[in-house]
This record gives C-alpha cells, structure tokens and sequence, in this order.
C-alpha cells in the first residue's frame, strides 16, 4: 500500500517523515509529502495505541478496563475527526484543543483515539447546549488553524451502570466512524442525524437503541406524549388535545425531556429517533 514506506528497527527522526510503531516492534517510516491525508488517517488507525493508553478515560471506554475516572451520572461525548495530526503536528492541534475547551465550560476531559481522532467528555448534569456554538465556531476553527473538521454531538446518556459505558461508547464512536468513512466533510452532526443515517445502513445501533429506551420510560407518559407528538406533526396544541392534557402539562414533559436527553421533541429529526424508539419498544 506504501510502496515507498520503509520498515526499520530503529527509527531514524527526520522532520519530514512520518513514524508509525507497528505491533511486531518495527517501524514504518513513510515521507510525509508521499501520503494523502486519507493515507494518513489509515497509518494511525493500525498503529500501537501505547501513546494513548495512559489517559483513564481511553483505558475506560476504550479498552474497557478500570474504573469510571469520575463518577458522572450524565454524561455526553464529542466525537471529531480532524486533519491534523496529533503525532506530525502536535504544537497546531494543542493550539485548537484549548480554542475547543474554551467552547466547552462542562468539560471533564479529552483523550485521543487515534492521530485523527479526539474525544470530549462534557458533563451534562446540568443541560448545556453546545451544538449551536460549536456549528457557529466551524468554520472560523477550520480557517484560523488551517485544518478540516467532522464533528458528531453525541446523545446525552444518563441512567447508565458504570460497566455500560464502554459499550455505549463504543457504539456511538463506530456510528460516527461510519458516517465519516461515507461523508468525509466538515459539518456538526447531530446525534438524531447520524442515528437516523445509521439505521439506514443496518449499523449495530442496539446498545444505543437499549439506552433511549429506558430513559425514555423512566419519564412519565412520555411514550404516549411522543407517538401522538409525531401523530400531529409535533404541533404542541394538537398533541396536547388528543392526550386531552393541557398544553402547559404536554410542554413540561417536552421541557423535562430535553433537559435530560438534550432532544427536542418539536424538532421533527430529534422526534422521529424517539418515536422509532417508542415503536420497537411497543
């Protein structure tokens, strides 16, 4: 695939080359001007994670080993994928990592996955929207620091034991890893709207299917209120009539919902996750 590449025992560092650990304990060595940036992306995906098993939230969700680095009890992932490197070019994407944790008063951590590739842990005990700033942000990001962005605002999770969060991790990451394998273009994405794509595609959504469910049932009559929300085209009055509850009753567990979950039943993508939800349920 690297015609040019070289495998080595001892890397030789050079300014204008890329190292890639590999698991028999060579090295790759590939001239970085050789490689496209979709080349880039795949070295860092087979090469040795040593250089971010340390950090406790990817031993976590990850690699599915040690305990909850901090005891959250919702919690929310922001999934991005970014041309530059955090190996060649380290000093420009530590100078963005503090622009995009200024953005972010909530959060608890960032971690690496691969090169390409960095996770946010925000803690969304208290609701805070982050969706709208970050798609304002973009496009400023991507021209100031001379790199293209793909992000995926992530469900907020809650209700969750502490030994399925890597599974829910995991799931939604492949999600997004999908999404951007099919796309590969620079946007904010929605949980509803990677979720609605991936169902689509026949993606393994069942853990994150599993986890809408219950928080969905652990809110009072909030099943009913979303299958005649979409029965009425998430018009608040209409939906409220055939509950025969007031519209104050029906906005409460509209405004209830979106605190926990961050998805607003009166928008129509956010509506139809749930309602599909509701459906396989029944």
């Amino acid at each position: 695939m690297f015609p040019n590449g070289k495998l080595v025992d001892t890397p030789i560092h050079k300014f204008q080359d890329l190292l890639f650990p590999l698991a028999n304990g060579q090295w790759l060595q590939v001239a970085k001007d050789e490689l496209t940036e979709r080349e880039r992306y795949l070295l860092s995906l087979s090469a040795d994670d040593e250089a971010y098993a340390s950090h406790p939230w990817y031993r976590f969700l990850v690699k599915k080993t040690g305990e909850i680095p901090q005891k959250i009890s919702t919690l929310q992932w922001i999934h991005i994928h970014h041309s530059l490197s955090a190996v060649d070019e380290k000093e420009e994407l530590q100078a963005w990592l503090e622009v995009m944790r200024s953005l972010l008063p909530n959060r608890v951590a960032d971690f690496q996955v691969t090169a390409y590739d960095t996770i946010f842990v925000l803690n969304q005990s208290t609701f805070i929207p982050i969706q709208e700033v970050l798609a304002d942000t973009l496009s400023a990001m991507e021209f100031d620091f001379g790199l293209k962005l793909t992000m995926l605002v992530g469900q907020i999770w809650s209700l969750v034991a502490d030994e399925d969060w890597a599974g829910i991790f995991q799931a939604e990451h492949r999600l997004f890893l999908a999404w951007q394998e099919r796309f590969q273009s620079s946007r904010v994405l929605s949980f509803a709207q990677a979720f609605l794509w991936g169902q689509g595609q026949e993606l393994a959504l069942y853990p994150l299917r599993q986890q809408l469910a219950q928080m969905i049932h652990q809110q009072d009559q909030l099943a009913d209120s979303i299958l005649a929300l979409w029965e009425e085209a998430a018009v608040v009055t209409k939906a409220a009539q055939r509950l025969y509850v007031h519209r104050n009753t029906l906005q409460y567990r509209l405004e209830k919902w979106l605190d926990v979950s961050g998805l607003q039943l009166r928008n129509l993508t956010d509506l139809a996750v749930c309602y599909q939800i509701v459906l396989d349920e029944g």
